[in-house]
């Protein structure tokens, strides 16, 4: 359903945020995506799933089942894990985006 380069940005996108680089995170969204939520909305929302005290975030990896109808990443941590769904992708000047997303476990 999903192609290796939509599951690569998805990885890189959950990357970002976890070492908490907003604004890389933040500039593989959509234009779209872009207009509906800002910057402090993307950190406020991330470290509300994820707050500064969690410790090391990982492992952080793709969920090798393909029946999902998003790209599911792990954010794995010491006590419990955390997840980004990435819903759809969209080309923008040549560039893959991330146009819709969704914090939290199933």
């Amino acid at each position: 359903m999903f192609n290796d380069d939509q599951k690569t940005l998805a990885l890189n996108f959950a990357q970002q945020l976890a070492q908490r680089n907003y604004k890389v995170a933040y500039a593989m969204c959509s234009q779209n995506l872009q207009s509906q939520l800002t910057l402090d909305d993307l950190h406020e929302q991330f470290e509300d799933m994820i707050p500064l005290d969690w410790g090391r975030i990982e492992p952080i990896e793709l969920d090798k089942n393909g029946d999902y109808p998003f790209v599911y990443v792990v954010l794995g941590g010491d006590v419990y894990s955390e997840a980004i769904f990435i819903n759809s992708f969209v080309i923008e000047n040549s560039s893959l985006n991330i146009e819709s997303f969704e914090f939290g476990r199933p």
